[in-house]
């Protein structure tokens, strides 16, 4: 018996020793296939990169995970205490592992089969989040367990806290407490109160299902559960918990919105072409860079307006769609909750866990205020009658001016000439001067006669589903009526009625289809102010600043101009603007352009070429500086576009982008020197590590001597006879007396030619009108000292704007705007005067030295050099013919 005993303990002690040494061995194997972290430095989760603009605006934050670290000694108690009571309570008491919670857990799932509770505490969670797979095994739990206590060695309790409230996962995309309490409250964390912090710790367990966003009553319940557990645990007082479970909890709607999405996005691909996709995605860099967002926003605005004006000239595309009377209800409703929806920033959860926006729809209360319209309607005894807006109708405090509404037809009064509309179930009108450029849509280059509207029944109907724009939120009608429509108003029975109603005045409106592009620099600098590839990034991605190669037309002259200062042309010389045969392909062949009027002139000097834009003097300029040479200058220059050998060049016949027509009239505003475009002005990782940004596209041109800092004389430009080129190295590409000017010749563009939508800005302003031809492209390239902007308008698909639409009418008026606005920020200074300027009072017209003041002259500007004949510019090129003269009609 006792031997048996002996044996029996044996056997248990070899079985406890097998079971000792198994679990020695399995501990030995999965500790060595754990991954390591010694110290808190050793912490890198993963931060979204920002691209800032100049004054300090996100335009946009990039990455796998929205997080913002923050250091514990910013994160208010009261948050710590939500978090530990909602998972982990004996925290600061466990080492790592919390043996009874773990017991629990592992009867529970063995009980179910299958891994059903947790059971972790934040240091197993810490583990679990920052270094090992989500996997929900017993394998991973093994490793948790391994591992947490590895860390509870390493780091202290703060410094585990730290890592856990900077990267648990709280829903929305939000990484850590500090990232979720901005996208959830719009806050800070010193500013949440317990109920917050309650709803955001009942988050970590579940957060889609917990969501307020997605299940607002789960949401309410889980926070309920942690306010309880906070109160049991002594964490608040009575009255905290009672003042928590009523607090009405206000949630913050943040939409990812990139702004100045076009500049954005190339500044983004440069980034990324530097440090890699994943890096930027994963190591939040900070992009500061040029761009003004004051500016930027007054530019993409001014491009909208300036499409629109365009696109109505070209006529009305018609209602988007049609609906019966029966539908009109149905669709004003969702008009108003979708209204309502998109103007809230924010939302509430109410006794019944329903979620109230900001601009609540209350279905009840809508109903009634139309039910009390139409009775009114009905006792005035009057069919013509349209209520006005209702007392408590809040509409008017969600609408916006120069924004697009769906809105539908309810009545058109041709006696009137005016059109009332539902917008989101509220009353609108739409007076005749407000619909009248509606007229048939027709885009012809040939003529811009179209028959105007005089009746809106002949555009539209009831139940037309339209878009609007709002002008004013509140009017009376009778302002807007003709004398005939008054007229007809005192005849009304509810005259008197009427007059005393107000409606929300609107104008029609469609989506245009016509595109725009901005882009405006730094003269001096190079530093991008102002960046629009398009109407809409998010209808369209293709940037039009770079990507769009479009023929310049005459914002091609100064250009060719500039050449011909170098080439023994001032300003005074004189051209003859008479028809002539130009050199075609060979002796034989020969072409006859035109100038825009279809006139001639006779003698006219070589500035009133530039200033009103004539094709045959510009010509036969190009004929005698000599093709080559003027290839040989625009290449010097750094001019980015493939120039064909022959004389069309001389009309902007090719393509090019807004950026490089902008960086080549930089020239003339800078003095003569080249600058290259910059939109970055630092990247800088998470660790302070700085990052050289290359800006320069694989299609730009830089000038050979700016490249290589070359001379003049190293790059070919010295001419003997010539000294306006024999200084000329580095970026000093062009001379700066001739710069000078050209700037002043410029100048003359606005005070005097096809520039004269813009001479209200004043004089220190110049620039260049530029049309295609068939109206295809419109350009305005111009600069003040400070600022040189270009605008683009066209179609994607090369079709003609219509007839009219010049550089002088469609973009010029979008770049006065702008180049107000941008005046009014950095100044009007006057152009700098350098040294080697002589100036004398000559006669406009013929270029002739009179006496100061004299009738019809001016104080022109010249560069001092000894007198260079003409002809000694440079010889005829033989070209081939070009085709059509209809070609070469450009302005």
């Amino acid at each position: 018996m006792k031997s048996l005993i002996v044996r029996i303990i044996f056997a248990l002690l070899g079985v406890g020793l097998l079971a000792g040494m198994t679990g020695a061995l399995a501990f030995t194997y999965f500790n060595l296939d754990l991954p390591k972290i010694d110290k808190l430095q050793d912490y890198k989760p993963n931060l979204a990169s920002q691209i800032i603009s100049k004054d300090g605006v996100i335009l946009a934050e990039l990455g796998l995970e929205k997080r913002e670290i923050v250091e514990m000694k910013d994160v208010p108690q009261r948050v710590i205490d939500a978090f530990l009571s909602a998972e982990d309570d004996k925290f600061f008491e466990h080492k790592g592992v919390d043996y009874w919670g773990l017991s629990r857990a592992m009867f529970a799932n063995f009980k179910a089969g299958r891994v059903v509770q947790g059971g972790s505490t934040i240091t197993q969670q810490v583990a679990k989040s920052l270094l090992l797979s989500s996997e929900r095994s017993i394998t991973r739990k093994l490793k948790d367990f391994i591992l947490a206590q590895r860390i509870e060695e390493k780091l202290t309790k703060k410094e585990i806290l730290y890592l856990y409230l900077n990267q648990v996962y709280l829903g929305g995309g939000y990484y850590g407490v500090k990232a979720a309490a901005r996208g959830y409250y719009n806050k800070e964390l010193k500013n949440m109160t317990v109920a917050e912090s309650a709803m955001l710790a009942g988050l970590l367990v579940a957060p889609g299902k917990y969501s307020p966003f997605v299940n607002p009553h789960a949401a309410r319940m889980r926070q309920g559960y942690v306010l309880g557990r906070m109160h049991t645990l002594k964490k608040i007082t009575d009255a905290q918990y009672k003042e928590a479970l009523k607090e009405q909890t206000v949630y913050h709607i943040n939409e990812d919105i990139l702004k100045a999405g076009y500049f954005t996005e190339w500044v983004r691909q440069k980034v990324v072409e530097a440090v890699g996709e994943k890096s930027f995605l994963v190591d939040g860099f900070k992009i500061k860079t040029t761009l003004d967002w004051d500016l930027q926003q007054v530019a993409e605005d001014q491009i909208q307006r300036g499409i629109k004006e365009i696109d109505k000239r070209q006529g009305y595309k018609g209602p988007f769609a049609h609906i019966g009377n029966e539908e009109f209800e149905k669709f004003e409703k969702q008009a108003r909750k979708t209204l309502f929806k998109n103007k809230s920033t924010f939302f509430t959860i109410n006794e019944k866990n329903e979620k109230i926006y900001e601009y609540h729809f209350d279905e009840k209360a809508y109903d009634q205020m139309r039910s009390e319209i139409t009775d009114q309607e009905t006792a005035s005894g009057d069919e013509n009658f349209v209520h006005g807006l209702a007392a408590n109708d809040n509409i008017i405090n969600t609408l916006k001016t120069n924004t697009q509404y769906e809105a539908v037809i309810t009545k058109v009064d041709d006696g009137l000439r005016l059109i009332h509309v539902s917008l989101a179930g509220s009353p609108g009108i739409i007076p005749f001067d407000y619909f009248k450029w509606a007229h048939k849509r027709s885009i012809n280059e040939n003529t811009g006669y179209y028959q105007e509207v005089s009746k809106p029944s002949t555009i539209l109907r009831v139940g037309d589903l339209v878009y609007v724009q709002m002008v004013k939120n509140s009017v009376q009608l009778a302002p807007y009526l003709n004398k005939d429509g008054t007229a007809l108003l005192t005849k009304m029975k509810s005259a008197a009625l009427v007059r005393n109603q107000k409606y929300i005045l609107c104008q029609l409106d469609q989506v245009a289809e016509v595109q725009g592009a901005i882009f405006s620099m730094d003269a001096k600098t190079g530093d991008i102010v102002s960046y629009v590839g398009g109407s809409n990034y998010n209808t369209s991605k293709f940037n039009r600043v770079v990507q769009a190669k479009r023929q310049p037309g005459s914002s091609f002259k100064p250009i060719l101009f500039a050449a011909a200062l170098e080439n023994g042309y001032t300003p005074s010389t004189i051209i003859m603007d008479t028809p002539e045969a130009m050199p075609g392909f060979d002796s034989a062949s020969s072409w006859k352009p035109k100038n825009y009027d279809g006139g001639y002139k006779g003698p006219v000097t070589f500035r009133q070429s530039l200033e009103e834009s004539r094709n045959i003097p510009t010509i036969k300029i190009a004929d005698k500086v000599g093709v080559s040479n003027i290839l040989k200058f625009a290449n010097r220059i750094g001019f980015n576009a493939k120039l064909e050998a022959n004389l069309s060049i001389a009309l902007g016949t090719f393509g090019v982008s807004p950026r490089d027509m902008v960086t080549t009239y930089a020239i003339f505003a800078n003095g003569g020197r080249f600058v290259t475009p910059r939109g970055i002005v630092s990247v800088v990782d998470r660790d302070g590590k700085k990052y050289a940004i290359n800006e320069v596209e694989k299609d730009m041109k830089i000038p050979a001597s700016v490249d290589e800092e070359k001379s003049a004389d190293e790059i070919g430009v010295a001419q003997t006879g010539n000294p306006y080129t024999r200084n000329l190295s580095g970026r000093q590409v062009y001379d700066p007396r001739l710069a000078y000017v050209m700037s002043n010749l410029l100048r003359g563009v606005i005070s005097s030619g096809t520039g004269g939508a813009a001479r209200e800005l004043g004089p220190n302003v110049a620039g260049k009108t530029g049309t295609t031809n068939d109206y295809i492209d419109a350009w305005f390239v111009g600069f003040t000292p400070n600022i040189v902007t270009a605008v683009w308008t066209g179609f994607d698909d090369n079709k003609t704007l219509g007839f009219g639409e010049t550089g002088g009418r469609s973009p010029i008026s979008v770049w006065k705007e702008y180049m107000r606005a941008t005046i009014r920020k950095y100044g009007d200074d006057s152009f700098e005067v350098p040294a080697g300027i002589t100036q004398a009072w000559i006669e406009k017209k013929t270029g002739r030295k009179v006496a100061p003041n004299s009738a019809g002259s001016i104080l022109e500007s010249y560069a001092e050099m000894p007198d260079i004949p003409v002809e000694e510019g440079g010889t005829a090129q033989k070209t081939r013919p070009l085709g059509d003269d209809e070609y070469f009609e450009n302005q």
